[in-house]
Protein backbone atom coordinates (compact mmCIF):
# COMPACT_ATOMS: atom_id res chain seq x y z
CA UNK A 1 0.00 0.00 0.00
CA UNK A 2 1.10 3.64 -0.70
CA UNK A 3 3.28 4.92 2.52
CA UNK A 4 1.10 7.14 4.35
CA UNK A 5 0.37 7.64 8.13
CA UNK A 6 -3.47 6.86 6.96
CA UNK A 7 -3.28 3.27 6.91
CA UNK A 8 -1.52 3.00 10.29
CA UNK A 9 -3.70 5.33 11.53
CA UNK A 10 -6.68 3.71 10.76
CA UNK A 11 -5.60 0.39 12.17
CA UNK A 12 -4.49 2.21 15.29
CA UNK A 13 -8.45 3.64 15.32
CA UNK A 14 -10.20 0.14 15.00
CA UNK A 15 -8.37 -1.06 18.09
CA UNK A 16 -9.12 1.62 19.83
CA UNK A 17 -12.68 2.13 18.88
CA UNK A 18 -13.32 -1.84 19.16
CA UNK A 19 -11.47 -1.91 22.93
CA UNK A 20 -14.39 0.77 23.72
CA UNK A 21 -17.20 -0.97 22.07
CA UNK A 22 -16.21 -3.77 24.50
CA UNK A 23 -16.16 -1.76 27.51
CA UNK A 24 -19.99 -0.54 26.38
CA UNK A 25 -21.08 -4.08 25.91
CA UNK A 26 -19.73 -5.10 29.09
CA UNK A 27 -20.11 -2.14 31.71
CA UNK A 28 -23.48 -0.09 29.42
CA UNK A 29 -20.99 2.67 30.60
CA UNK A 30 -22.47 5.82 27.99
CA UNK A 31 -19.42 7.26 28.10
CA UNK A 32 -17.82 4.08 26.32
CA UNK A 33 -20.84 4.65 23.96
CA UNK A 34 -19.74 7.79 22.92
CA UNK A 35 -16.23 7.27 22.64
CA UNK A 36 -16.58 4.24 20.77
CA UNK A 37 -19.16 5.83 18.48
CA UNK A 38 -16.98 9.01 17.66
CA UNK A 39 -13.85 6.77 17.11
CA UNK A 40 -15.97 4.16 14.91
CA UNK A 41 -16.74 7.54 12.96
CA UNK A 42 -13.18 8.81 12.72
CA UNK A 43 -11.60 5.31 12.09
CA UNK A 44 -14.09 5.28 9.22
CA UNK A 45 -12.89 8.29 7.78
CA UNK A 46 -9.32 7.29 7.83
CA UNK A 47 -9.79 4.48 5.72
CA UNK A 48 -12.10 6.47 3.43
CA UNK A 49 -9.29 8.44 2.96
CA UNK A 50 -6.52 5.72 2.93
CA UNK A 51 -8.78 4.53 -0.11
CA UNK A 52 -9.18 7.61 -2.02
CA UNK A 53 -5.07 8.22 -2.07
CA UNK A 54 -4.81 4.22 -3.03
CA UNK A 55 -7.49 4.98 -6.18
CA UNK A 56 -5.54 8.25 -6.79
CA UNK A 57 -1.99 6.75 -6.52
CA UNK A 58 -2.95 4.13 -9.12
CA UNK A 59 -5.14 5.47 -11.09
CA UNK A 60 -7.94 3.04 -10.76
CA UNK A 61 -10.52 2.00 -8.11
CA UNK A 62 -8.49 -0.43 -5.87
CA UNK A 63 -9.94 -3.62 -6.53
CA UNK A 64 -7.60 -5.74 -8.84
CA UNK A 65 -5.35 -7.26 -5.67
CA UNK A 66 -6.02 -9.38 -2.74
CA UNK A 67 -4.54 -6.19 -0.80
CA UNK A 68 -6.69 -4.46 -2.67
CA UNK A 69 -9.94 -6.01 -2.00
CA UNK A 70 -9.47 -6.73 1.49
CA UNK A 71 -8.99 -3.01 2.22
CA UNK A 72 -12.14 -1.91 0.36
CA UNK A 73 -13.80 -4.83 2.14
CA UNK A 74 -12.63 -3.92 5.10
CA UNK A 75 -14.19 -0.32 4.43
CA UNK A 76 -17.40 -1.66 3.27
CA UNK A 77 -18.13 -3.87 6.33
CA UNK A 78 -17.51 -0.90 8.58
CA UNK A 79 -19.92 1.25 6.45
CA UNK A 80 -22.48 -1.51 7.01
CA UNK A 81 -21.61 -1.65 11.27
CA UNK A 82 -22.10 2.00 11.07
CA UNK A 83 -25.24 1.66 10.05
CA UNK A 84 -26.14 -1.52 12.33
CA UNK A 85 -24.71 0.87 15.14
CA UNK A 86 -26.48 3.92 14.83
CA UNK A 87 -29.71 3.18 12.92
CA UNK A 88 -30.48 -0.37 14.17
CA UNK A 89 -28.80 -0.32 17.65
CA UNK A 90 -27.49 -3.56 17.81
CA UNK A 91 -24.03 -2.52 19.79
CA UNK A 92 -23.13 -5.68 20.04
CA UNK A 93 -22.33 -6.23 16.42
CA UNK A 94 -19.30 -3.68 17.82
CA UNK A 95 -17.22 -6.85 19.03
CA UNK A 96 -17.73 -8.94 15.45
CA UNK A 97 -17.53 -6.49 13.11
CA UNK A 98 -15.28 -3.73 13.85
CA UNK A 99 -12.80 -6.58 14.40
CA UNK A 100 -13.48 -8.88 11.28
CA UNK A 101 -12.94 -5.28 9.25
CA UNK A 102 -9.96 -4.23 11.11
CA UNK A 103 -8.06 -8.14 10.59
CA UNK A 104 -8.75 -7.29 6.45
CA UNK A 105 -7.06 -3.89 6.40
CA UNK A 106 -4.09 -5.11 8.45
CA UNK A 107 -3.71 -8.15 6.30
CA UNK A 108 -3.84 -5.55 3.55
CA UNK A 109 -1.04 -4.14 4.75
CA UNK A 110 0.92 -6.93 5.38
CA UNK A 111 -0.23 -9.13 2.16
CA UNK A 112 2.03 -6.57 0.26
CA UNK A 113 1.55 -4.32 -2.38
CA UNK A 114 -1.03 -3.93 -4.86
CA UNK A 115 -0.80 -4.18 -8.62
CA UNK A 116 1.79 -0.52 -9.06
CA UNK A 117 0.51 2.15 -10.83
CA UNK A 118 2.32 1.27 -14.34
CA UNK A 119 0.91 -2.39 -14.61
CA UNK A 120 -0.85 -2.22 -17.95
CA UNK A 121 -4.41 -2.57 -16.48
CA UNK A 122 -6.86 -1.48 -18.10
CA UNK A 123 -10.23 -2.31 -16.38
CA UNK A 124 -13.34 -2.98 -18.49
CA UNK A 125 -17.17 -2.50 -17.47
CA UNK A 126 -17.44 -6.03 -16.90
CA UNK A 127 -14.50 -6.35 -14.52
CA UNK A 128 -15.81 -3.16 -13.05
CA UNK A 129 -19.32 -5.00 -12.26
CA UNK A 130 -17.39 -8.30 -11.14
CA UNK A 131 -15.62 -6.69 -8.21
CA UNK A 132 -18.07 -4.00 -7.36
CA UNK A 133 -20.90 -6.22 -6.77
CA UNK A 134 -18.83 -9.21 -5.11
CA UNK A 135 -16.97 -7.11 -2.72
CA UNK A 136 -20.04 -5.35 -1.61
CA UNK A 137 -21.76 -8.98 -1.90
CA UNK A 138 -19.26 -10.21 0.42
CA UNK A 139 -19.47 -7.29 3.01
CA UNK A 140 -23.19 -7.99 3.04
CA UNK A 141 -22.52 -11.27 3.79
CA UNK A 142 -20.02 -10.46 6.49
CA UNK A 143 -23.35 -8.85 8.77
CA UNK A 144 -24.97 -12.16 8.37
CA UNK A 145 -22.01 -13.51 9.37
CA UNK A 146 -22.08 -11.40 12.79
CA UNK A 147 -25.52 -11.75 13.18
CA UNK A 148 -25.24 -15.97 13.19
CA UNK A 149 -22.33 -15.84 15.64
CA UNK A 150 -24.56 -13.58 17.69
CA UNK A 151 -27.52 -15.97 17.29
CA UNK A 152 -25.63 -18.91 18.40
CA UNK A 153 -24.24 -16.88 21.75
CA UNK A 154 -27.89 -16.02 22.63
CA UNK A 155 -29.36 -19.48 21.83
CA UNK A 156 -26.72 -21.02 23.87
CA UNK A 157 -26.96 -19.22 26.62
CA UNK A 158 -30.85 -19.18 26.35
CA UNK A 159 -30.46 -22.79 26.50
CA UNK A 160 -28.14 -23.49 29.40
CA UNK A 161 -30.31 -21.26 31.59
CA UNK A 162 -27.34 -19.42 32.67
CA UNK A 163 -27.69 -15.51 33.68
CA UNK A 164 -24.51 -14.44 31.38
CA UNK A 165 -23.56 -11.13 31.67
CA UNK A 166 -24.02 -10.14 27.79
CA UNK A 167 -27.20 -12.19 27.88
CA UNK A 168 -29.39 -8.50 27.98
CA UNK A 169 -27.23 -6.79 25.34
CA UNK A 170 -27.51 -9.44 22.87
CA UNK A 171 -30.85 -8.97 20.12
CA UNK A 172 -33.77 -11.47 20.30
CA UNK A 173 -32.73 -14.25 18.16
CA UNK A 174 -36.02 -13.09 16.03
CA UNK A 175 -34.16 -9.97 15.48
CA UNK A 176 -30.59 -11.53 15.20
CA UNK A 177 -32.21 -14.01 12.91
CA UNK A 178 -33.90 -11.80 11.09
CA UNK A 179 -31.26 -9.60 10.12
CA UNK A 180 -28.89 -12.32 9.30
CA UNK A 181 -31.69 -13.80 7.41
CA UNK A 182 -32.01 -10.48 5.36
CA UNK A 183 -28.37 -9.81 4.78
CA UNK A 184 -27.72 -13.69 3.38
CA UNK A 185 -30.77 -13.30 0.75
CA UNK A 186 -29.05 -9.70 -0.28
CA UNK A 187 -25.27 -11.19 -0.39
CA UNK A 188 -26.50 -13.98 -1.78
CA UNK A 189 -28.24 -12.52 -4.76
CA UNK A 190 -24.80 -10.31 -5.16
CA UNK A 191 -22.71 -13.12 -4.87
CA UNK A 192 -24.37 -14.95 -7.94
CA UNK A 193 -24.09 -11.77 -10.13
CA UNK A 194 -20.44 -11.85 -8.98
CA UNK A 195 -20.02 -14.99 -9.67
CA UNK A 196 -21.85 -14.66 -13.39
CA UNK A 197 -19.86 -11.76 -14.29
CA UNK A 198 -16.53 -13.10 -13.24
CA UNK A 199 -17.43 -16.24 -15.73
CA UNK A 200 -17.60 -13.41 -18.33
CA UNK A 201 -14.44 -11.88 -17.47
CA UNK A 202 -12.92 -15.29 -17.09
CA UNK A 203 -13.96 -15.81 -20.43
CA UNK A 204 -12.82 -12.40 -21.86
CA UNK A 205 -9.11 -12.64 -20.35
CA UNK A 206 -8.62 -16.31 -20.72
CA UNK A 207 -10.95 -17.27 -23.26
CA UNK A 208 -11.96 -20.25 -20.82
CA UNK A 209 -15.02 -20.09 -18.58
CA UNK A 210 -13.76 -22.06 -15.74
CA UNK A 211 -10.40 -21.97 -14.70
CA UNK A 212 -9.11 -24.91 -11.54
CA UNK A 213 -8.33 -21.84 -9.34
CA UNK A 214 -8.85 -21.03 -5.64
CA UNK A 215 -10.20 -17.88 -6.53
CA UNK A 216 -12.45 -19.57 -9.15
CA UNK A 217 -13.61 -22.84 -6.94
CA UNK A 218 -14.03 -21.82 -3.15
CA UNK A 219 -16.63 -18.93 -4.20
CA UNK A 220 -18.64 -21.54 -5.98
CA UNK A 221 -18.26 -23.79 -2.57
CA UNK A 222 -19.22 -20.52 -1.17
CA UNK A 223 -22.10 -20.44 -3.22
CA UNK A 224 -23.87 -23.96 -2.81
CA UNK A 225 -23.26 -23.49 1.11
CA UNK A 226 -25.38 -20.43 0.65
CA UNK A 227 -27.66 -21.60 -1.62
CA UNK A 228 -28.03 -24.95 0.68
CA UNK A 229 -28.98 -22.79 3.43
CA UNK A 230 -31.07 -20.37 2.03
CA UNK A 231 -33.06 -23.44 0.41
CA UNK A 232 -33.16 -25.36 3.62
CA UNK A 233 -34.68 -22.09 5.23
CA UNK A 234 -37.49 -21.88 2.70
CA UNK A 235 -38.07 -25.38 1.02
CA UNK A 236 -37.73 -27.74 5.20
CA UNK A 237 -38.37 -24.61 7.32
CA UNK A 238 -35.25 -24.71 8.65
CA UNK A 239 -33.81 -22.06 10.38
CA UNK A 240 -31.48 -21.49 13.50
CA UNK A 241 -28.40 -22.82 14.64
CA UNK A 242 -28.05 -25.36 11.62
CA UNK A 243 -28.78 -22.35 9.23
CA UNK A 244 -26.01 -19.87 10.98
CA UNK A 245 -23.63 -22.65 10.50
CA UNK A 246 -24.06 -22.97 6.98
CA UNK A 247 -23.97 -19.11 6.68
CA UNK A 248 -19.99 -19.45 8.97
CA UNK A 249 -18.84 -21.57 6.76
CA UNK A 250 -19.87 -20.04 3.60
CA UNK A 251 -18.41 -16.64 4.49
CA UNK A 252 -15.46 -18.94 5.34
CA UNK A 253 -15.28 -20.03 2.06
CA UNK A 254 -15.81 -16.48 0.74
CA UNK A 255 -12.83 -14.69 2.77
CA UNK A 256 -10.39 -18.05 2.04
CA UNK A 257 -11.01 -16.82 -1.85
CA UNK A 258 -8.74 -13.57 -1.07
CA UNK A 259 -6.08 -16.43 -0.09
CA UNK A 260 -6.47 -17.73 -3.65
CA UNK A 261 -6.01 -13.76 -4.99
CA UNK A 262 -2.48 -14.05 -3.28
CA UNK A 263 -1.46 -16.90 -4.69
Amino acid sequence: MTGSFLLPGTIIGYIVAIVFAALYTIYRSPAAHRSASILFVLTWALHTATLVREALALGRLPLASGPEYLLSLGWIVLSLHLVLWFRMHVEIAGVVLPPLAGAMTFAAMQLGRPLPADTPFTPDGWFLLHTTVSTLGMAILCVAFAMSVIYLVQDRALKSRQKLLLLERLPSLHRADQIGFRSLTAGFLLLTLGIGTGIVVNAEMRHRILVLEPKQVLPLLAWLVFASGLAARGLLGLRGRKTAYLTITGVALGLATVIGMTL
